[in-house]
């Protein structure tokens, strides 16, 4: 990583990388001395949440005001919300099976950051309730492939269907 990291600032302005580990790509821009964006990390995929947000305005008109519900594992996806909820201010609700929550430390820093709240339930139809957009994500993401058969036991009641969006908003939209 490091000699990589070296080439890279040397030919580069900018990067922009996905990989696995959050902190590789923290040591990827401490070494390379340029600005290197996060593709998708196990932690984060900002990146992801940025377009949506752009999708969100264009489809609602802005993102203030709207109640975000995220369904799902609370991995990078669900971290990511918590950031920008945090830094935007959004009203945000995850429900997460126990033992798939969000990163401890980041729910922690969006709860006392953010003035809108961000709510953590098991029950789906509670984050769902009066809800204009309903996210979710994969229920194995890669590098899980062994747990398929456990997660789709696990996750299946967070599935979004028709039963779980009939408690949404009448104009909600799903995404992801």
């Amino acid at each position: 990583l490091r000699d990589t990291a070296r080439v890279l600032g040397r030919y580069y302005d900018c990067a922009v990388w996905r990989t696995y580990r959050q902190r590789d790509l923290e040591e990827l821009a401490e070494l390379s001395g340029i600005p290197v964006i996060n593709g998708l990390t196990d932690l984060l995929h900002p990146c992801q949440i940025l377009s949506d947000l752009f999708t969100i305005m264009e489809k609602k008109g802005d993102y203030r005001g709207l109640k975000i519900a995220y369904i799902g594992d609370g991995n990078n996806i669900a971290n990511s919300w918590i950031n920008a909820a945090s830094r935007l201010h959004l009203k945000l609700a995850l429900a997460c099976p126990e033992g798939y929550d969000p990163d401890s430390e980041l729910l922690a820093r969006g709860r006392r950051e953010t003035r809108e709240g961000i709510y953590l339930y098991r029950d789906p139809e509670e984050a769902v309730e009066k809800a204009d957009v309903v996210y979710t994500d994969v229920w194995t993401s890669m590098g899980q492939e062994t747990e398929r058969e456990h997660r789709s036991r696990v996750f299946k009641p967070y599935q979004v269907n028709a039963s779980l969006l009939s408690h949404a908003r009448e104009d909600y939209i799903v995404m992801h």
